[in-house]
């Protein structure tokens, strides 16, 4: 996984700014980013299976050792584009990433995405859809993200590979690894042969 890695662009949204409103500012930005980059077919297994030293986990960046952060950034900041189907998607609750703002449209959406569709979320990569890239995409809904997790439907979806150490506890419960494509910029969906945007199909 090394194609180019741009350095990340954020955008103030609604007053917010891209650093967020406390906790880990870096990892905040890093989520808050908007560029588009030239995303690069990757396979489920290369995310689900990538390795991660264990001594950052629930850490900030601020405070990894330098050996740990140079690990991470050797994948960190990738244009990915990974198939698979969606096992979910829920709107989360109000955080720093995105100012505790308590209207809807501050809230990322967290998606499940799975390499089959028997698999459950237990080994699933987490991508989201952050409010300031929804804003650009009336399209990527929750009842719409739904509607392809009862349809079984294949999708791709490209965005930005980032590591998000806050949730150990989850590993082999809702998600599989604590890489993510966070954010998503697009989302396809396979039609007779054929990728199309999710924004088209509306």
């Amino acid at each position: 996984m090394s194609p180019r890695k741009p350095r990340p662009a954020g955008s103030d949204f609604q007053g917010c700014p891209p650093a967020g409103d406390g906790g880990d500012t870096a990892l905040n930005q890093l989520k808050n980013r908007v560029d588009e980059g030239d995303y690069a077919p990757v396979s489920f297994d290369a995310v689900a299976q990538l390795a991660w030293p264990q001594a950052i986990e629930r850490k900030r960046r601020s405070d990894w050792p330098a050996a740990d952060a140079r690990d991470i950034a050797a994948h960190e900041g990738t244009p990915i584009a990974v198939e698979g189907y969606l096992a979910g998607a829920k709107e989360e609750g109000p955080e720093s990433t995105n100012c505790h703002g308590a209207d809807a449209q501050f809230r990322d959406f967290h998606v499940w995405l799975v390499d089959q569709p028997s698999t459950d979320r237990s080994g699933a990569v987490v991508v989201e859809v952050t409010p300031r890239l929804r804003a650009k995409h009336p399209a990527w809904s929750i009842d719409t993200l739904t509607q392809l997790v009862h349809a079984g439907s294949h999708v791709r979806i490209s965005g930005w590979l980032m590591f998000d150490p806050e949730h150990p506890e989850q590993i082999g419960k809702t998600r599989g690894t604590l890489w993510e494509i966070h954010p998503i910029m697009r989302i396809e969906v396979e039609r007779r042969g054929q990728w199309v945007a999710l924004d088209q199909l509306q």
